[in-house]
């Protein structure tokens, strides 16, 4: 069976590789362009690892659409990792343009502005280093991790460049099903619904059927819906508890318009 994730060197790479010591069974890592390619792999079978939040920047919106896209891929497990965001190139002082992911871009604004370099986004973190390495310009320079620095055989420059360091991502596991090793004792559940009714109150209500049962919710966040100017679908992760799922969903039923589960799954540590 086949795992798909960002390229080698990607935080998406080492989060994978944690992710296999808790899967029981035999993968072999392939490496897409895109998320939008990882879940379209996966759709077709095996697993799949992308990001979906950051402290910093908060959710990774494209992530975010496709797990309402691809009704068929669900979200199997869960695991943070801290983030260390690395200058790599050839000579810091002749670098005018800096490359890498929006994300890290994002998360290194200030260290880039004191700098006064331009900033051109790609890919992936990995997909900037190799850019670089390829084209052996001493003007460009990349932000990524340690690993894809040593990967492409191209100098760290600067380290922990990030402009907050309690930087953390976390990465959810994607597919149909899968096999742990072992279990641990926090799960998590994630949904996303649109309501029923656009007036004062009626997120209340929602939140309302959470607070009576006395569950914690992790995340709430809203997305244009994509239908018009003004609605938005809603995202929200919450504790699993003893409640039965399913007379939740009932009860959240009565206030959305529709409402899918996005998964019931492990959080790793």
């Amino acid at each position: 069976m086949n795992i798909y994730t960002l390229p080698k060197g990607t935080y998406s790479e080492k989060a994978t590789k944690k992710f296999l010591e808790y899967i029981d069974g035999d993968y072999n890592i392939k490496y897409c362009n895109s998320i939008y390619d990882i879940f379209e792999s996966v759709s077709n079978g095996g697993l799949g690892v992308v990001p979906i939040e950051n402290s910093i920047e908060g959710s990774v919106s494209l992530t975010q659409d496709l797990l309402l896209q691809f009704k068929n891929i669900k979200i199997l497990g869960e695991l943070s990792l801290d983030i260390h965001h690395n200058l790599i190139g050839y000579d810091k002082d002749k670098i005018k343009i800096i490359i890498s992911h929006p994300q890290a871009l994002a998360q290194c604004r200030n260290y880039i502005k004191r700098h006064g370099w331009e900033v051109k986004a790609v890919e992936s973190t990995a997909k900037a280093v190799k850019i670089v390495a390829e084209s052996k310009d001493e003007n460009l320079g990349a932000i990524g991790s340690k690993e894809s620095a040593e990967y492409y055989n191209l100098k760290i420059l600067d380290k922990n460049i990030e402009d907050y360091k309690n930087n953390k991502t976390r990465f959810i596991l994607i597919g149909k099903n899968v096999k742990f090793k072992t279990l641990p004792k926090k799960y998590k559940v994630s949904i996303v619904f649109e309501l029923k009714e656009d007036k004062p109150g009626a997120l209340y209500h929602i939140l309302k059927e959470f607070a009576e049962r006395n569950i914690n919710l992790t995340r709430i966040e809203s997305r244009p819906s994509k239908k018009r100017l003004g609605t938005y679908i809603f995202y929200i992760d919450f504790e699993d508890s003893k409640e039965d799922l399913e007379e939740i969903i009932k009860s959240l039923k009565k206030h959305t318009t529709f409402i899918n589960i996005l998964g019931r799954y492990p959080v790793f540590d």
